[in-house]
């Protein structure tokens, strides 16, 4: 063998390990903020409050004009390169949610920005309310989550990032997914660069397991089918602190509300003109959205002619609010790292 090869094959072997190690470095860098301490909640107020850039109270198209709220921080003063946009379930908010509050932490400290869409959040009282009840309709939700991500859309434009993501959670997924198919049937482009759907409602399995939930835990003595469908219930986040006597904040609904919910109809016909990568996320035990129902609507997906922009993940220890096992924690920010890596691989 001739020493020029040896030589070459040396510089071949110092590069390979040259290579190596710097994208070990980065690996390293990458998960440095993946380990969440026990305290990380107090580190994300001190986040919160130091990048914190503006808000916003914001009214639905509708008659109703039910309130929502937008939070925007940035760990720089000048936009980052990447922003998430963060839209949680129905009785919940990103001020209270453990998993948002996790992915907040996360991307403050991985200098992402951060917008917080807070449906019905002007709404959030420690009374129950049959009037506001009447306008909370699952179709009213959407609207507000639809004119909300109108504005966050306007900002994402404005300051040019490279890559946006959608993150929804519970019945704020399946309003984004309602939200897409709208646009797709006025031809219109999706709004960001990915999304990751955490339990999404896209069947009709949650439905007696909810209303039975809230017919048990929700009246104080027996009631008509009809009577129980037209009295308002409360619906709040189990995070959500009490405000002193353990009186708790929420939203108020009726329970036709999740008739709303059970109508919406999977639409892969819609869905397979998506031209952005989304992943679902299930959770193992979760009930309201069946890891094994979500997986049959993924498999339809993936047949589709833009099946290779799905991508299904399950987190087998995880209920519906992905909290149970903290040790996924780590794993879901991982996974919202990964998304990035697989919108520039598989879209223009």
């Amino acid at each position: 063998m001739s020493t020029p090869f040896l030589i070459y094959k040396e510089q071949l072997t110092i590069i390979f390990f040259v290579l190596y190690y710097i994208q070990r470095i980065s690996d390293m860098q990458s998960l440095k903020y993946t380990l969440i301490p026990d305290d990380y909640s107090n580190t994300l107020a001190q986040l919160k409050g130091q990048y914190f850039r503006w808000e916003t109270n914001y009214s639905s198209r509708t008659e109703n004009k039910t309130i929502g709220h937008i939070s925007y921080y940035s760990i720089n003063e000048t936009p980052a390169e990447n922003c998430l946009i963060l839209i949680p379930g129905l009785g919940s908010n990103t001020r209270t949610e453990p998993l948002m509050k996790v992915i907040e932490y996360w991307a403050l400290m991985n200098h992402h920005d951060v917008y917080c869409l807070d449906s019905f959040l002007g709404d959030f009282l420690p009374v129950v309310s049959q009037e506001l009840a009447e306008k909370h309709t699952f179709a009213e939700f959407i609207d507000l989550v639809d004119t909300g991500m109108d504005y966050i859309e306007k900002s994402v434009k404005e300051k040019k990032y490279k890559y946006s993501c959608v993150i929804g959670h519970s019945a704020g997924a399946t309003a984004a997914f309602e939200i897409y198919n709208k646009r797709i049937m006025e031809r219109k482009k999706l709004r960001f660069n990915a999304s990751i759907m955490f339990a999404p409602y896209l069947d009709k399995s949650f439905t007696i397991y909810i209303h039975n939930f809230y017919k048990r835990h929700c009246t104080e003595e027996a009631m008509s089918e009809p009577e129980f469908n037209r009295t308002a219930i409360c619906m709040s986040s189990p995070h959500e602190q009490p405000l002193g006597e353990l009186v708790k904040t929420h939203v108020s609904v009726l329970p036709s509300i999740f008739s709303d919910i059970d109508s919406v109809e999977f639409r892969p016909d819609l869905m397979d003109k998506y031209n952005i990568p989304i992943t679902l996320v299930a959770g193992g035990r979760d009930k309201k959205s069946p890891p094994e129902e979500l997986r049959k609507k993924y498999n339809i997906l993936r047949a589709g002619k833009n099946g290779h922009l799905w991508k299904f993940v399950v987190f087998k220890n995880s209920r519906h609010s992905f909290i149970d096992q903290h040790k996924d924690w780590g794993a879901i920010l991982r996974l919202i790292q990964s998304q990035k890596r697989f919108a520039n691989k598989h879209t223009k």
